[in-house]
């Protein structure tokens, strides 16, 4: 990053050498003169908005890069550093104490700071503490080792948090709830997913209800209806409210909310009813997203009261719910013409019928799961990507009677799609992905699982037209070679999640071209079955990859039998115990 920065610095000063050469030449003095005083001694010279903006297009690691130059950069591209995320993965076995004391003195202003997946601990929070006085926005989500003294003490070093995560703290309780809101009262967005929070802890938010505006309760086990009751009585600026997995709430609760409402989520609330949700739609008209999935006791009915009461809903999620039809539906199409988002996964009475409805009625819809939605045809997808140009996201997976005919529909129609699965729909063959790389050429997820129809000609043309690509699934594609998801591979180099699994034609060659190219990758699946014959893993392979990609969190390499125990834990030791690998 160092060699990086200052071959940056070298061209910017022959640029500054070229414009007063060009400026002194002759019959121009004035205005070479008038150009040189115009040019500014340094980064320094710009303001700090400017310097943010730079700034924000740089990654972390090039920003402590252009630090490292000269007192002038140090200068100029520290206060910008206005927000950090640190992983696990991130720190390679750096100690996170250490990573943070040498942050705070990179970055003494940070305003915005994430541990999300860290591992902090009580000793990483007393250093945040001490070093990062100026934080108004903190995330500790799945940071399971903090207890209420940790949380506590946040509360008294950073009196002026705004955000605060605590989502997946399990032991963060009631009274390290009441701690940290004694001396936190400007906080807007709190986010305690599945601490150990009850209704008495609800009690402490009155403190914060002026400016509460985002809370988020899901997991938290021991709520009731009598306590999510009394929060709405708290707090009325809350707009976005999440309580997946309440399973002691129902819809009733929160039949005197808050109009200000907007954002609901109950899903897997299992004692919220059609009735409940009623409720609900009647108290808060100008609600835009409702989650309702696994709620077993939702119908057609839910929808048609939404559709009644809520016209400016955006994105509705009824996944795997009670009973959905056509009929319910095409209410909610013919009531809801704002509709962007709709989740109707797992519902099998759903057919073409209300595909016709959403492309009558819904022509902003961007993102639709159909997965198990086994009565969908070609016919119905063709006629929604027509009327939905928008369209970004569809999901057919299980979609028996979708194949060809509808992905030929979405290149012709939806130039906008990042995002198509069809994992086990209808056959899907080589013409129509050649179709769609040339019509959707942002693709940024492809999932092609079970087509065996298809050879390296369909992986050639995504090569040659997606290069945004980051997520792909050919799993169980076994006419596919390793010409082909090597070109794949070299012209994606985004990509970070692979699903090569069961493609049995693919050797050590494709390992070695994907270590060379995929230095972001997450996820790979190598895997196979008993007698596959699978030859893709080889101890060599791995370990040239391990070497290569240093984010990569998941390998399965289930029946790879060229695969030794010394070889994993060796590439266990090389990204630093932060991959799960599945043998």
């Amino acid at each position: 990053a160092r060699a990086r920065a200052g071959g940056a610095n070298c061209r910017a000063c022959s640029f500054r050498q070229g414009v007063q050469q060009r400026g002194g030449g002759g019959g121009s003095s004035s205005l070479g003169g008038k150009m040189e005083a115009d040019i500014p001694a340094g980064f320094s010279r710009l303001d700090v908005d400017t310097l943010a903006h730079v700034a924000s297009f740089l990654p972390c690691s090039e920003v402590l890069g252009l630090d490292c130059v000269c007192r002038e950069w140090a200068c100029a591209f520290r206060p910008p550093r206005l927000s950090l995320h640190i992983t696990r993965v991130s720190l390679r076995g750096t100690p996170l104490s250490s990573a943070l004391r040498a942050f705070a003195r990179r970055f003494p202003a940070l305003s915005t700071l994430s541990l999300r997946g860290s591992d902090a601990c009580g000793r990483d929070v007393g250093v945040l503490c001490t070093s990062f006085r100026s934080l108004i926005s903190l995330d500790l989500s799945g940071c399971d080792a903090l207890q209420d003294a940790h949380v506590a003490a946040i509360g008294a070093a950073l009196p002026q948090l705004q955000m605060l995560s605590l989502s997946g703290c399990r032991d963060v309780s009631d009274a390290g709830l009441a701690a940290l809101l004694a001396h936190c009262r400007s906080l807007s967005s709190l986010l305690l997913g599945w601490c150990d929070i009850s209704d008495f802890g609800l009690l402490s938010l009155s403190s914060i209800s002026t400016s509460l505006t985002s809370l988020d309760l899901s997991g938290c086990a021991m709520l009731t209806d009598r306590g999510v009751a009394a929060l709405m009585r708290r707090c009325p600026r809350l707009a976005s409210l999440q309580l997946e997995g309440c399973r002691e709430v129902s819809g009733w609760a929160l039949a005197t909310v808050t109009p200000r409402l907007r954002e609901l989520t109950l899903s897997g609330a299992t004692l919220v009813t059609d009735a409940g949700v009623g409720a609900v739609a009647r108290a808060c008209t100008g609600l835009r997203q409702i989650a309702l999935r696994q709620c077993r006791s939702i119908s057609d009915a839910a929808l048609a009261t939404l559709a009644a009461h809520c016209a400016s809903l955006t994105a509705l999620d009824v996944a795997r719910c009670g009973v959905v039809t056509d009929r319910g539906v095409s209410k909610l199409a013919a009531g809801c013409s704002q509709l962007a988002s709709l989740q109707l996964e797992g519902h099998a009475d759903v057919t073409d019928a209300s595909l016709h409805a959403l492309a009558a009625g819904c022509p902003k819809l961007s993102l639709l799961n159909l997965w198990v939605c086994s009565n969908v045809t070609d016919a119905g997808v063709a006629a929604l990507a027509q009327a939905c140009p928008n369209l970004t996201s569809l999901d057919v997976r299980l979609c028996s009677k979708v194949g060809a005919v509808a992905v030929s529909a979405l290149a012709a129609h939806c130039p906008s799609l990042t995002a198509l699965y069809t994992e086990r729909a209808g056959p899907v063959d080589d013409e129509a992905v050649v179709r769609l790389a040339a019509g959707c050429p942002r693709l940024a997820l492809l999932d092609l699982g079970m087509q065996d129809n298809l050879t390296d000609a369909a992986l050639l043309a995504v090569a040659e037209r997606c290069s945004q690509l980051r997520s792909l699934s050919v799993a169980y594609c076994k006419q596919l070679t390793d010409a082909g998801v090597s070109t794949l591979v070299a012209a994606c180099p985004q990509l970070s999640t692979l699903d090569l699994n069961n493609c049995t034609l693919l050797t050590q060659t494709t390992l070695e071209a994907i270590a060379a190219h995929c230095p972001r990758l997450q996820s790979l699946d190598l895997g196979g079955q008993p007698g596959s014959g699978q030859r893709l893993a080889t101890d060599a392979g791995l370990l040239e990859l391990a070497a290569a990609c240093h984010g990569l969190r998941s390998l399965n390499i289930r029946y790879c039998s060229d695969v030794s125990a010394e070889a994993v834990e060796r590439i266990k030791d090389l990204l630093c115990a932060n991959v799960q690998v599945r043998q």
